[in-house]
């Protein structure tokens, strides 16, 4: 998976990202986790979902079920938003 790279523009503040989709005009703010995995999925290679959820629980110590929880929000979200290439 990648985040979606033509029509979209981003900036990090403070640790959070503004994601603007700039084909629908609708923007995405996201927390320190969040960023984290938008900022894995921006790279060229993408990642899976188990990726992301190892991303999480390496960077802030959570439980793999919680990380799990939120990676398939995050991800759902992006997906409902037309931002994610599967």
């Amino acid at each position: 998976m990648r985040l979606r790279a033509d029509g979209v523009t981003w900036q990090e503040i403070d640790g959070e990202l503004v994601l603007l989709d700039l084909n629908s005009s609708t923007y995405l703010t996201t927390n320190a986790a969040g960023t984290l995995l938008a900022r894995t999925l921006a790279d060229a290679d993408g990642a899976t979902e188990d990726q992301l959820v190892g991303a999480l629980v390496r960077e802030y110590g959570i439980d793999e079920s919680v990380a799990r929880t939120d990676t398939t929000a995050f991800l759902a979200d992006l997906r409902h938003r037309g931002l994610l290439h599967d």
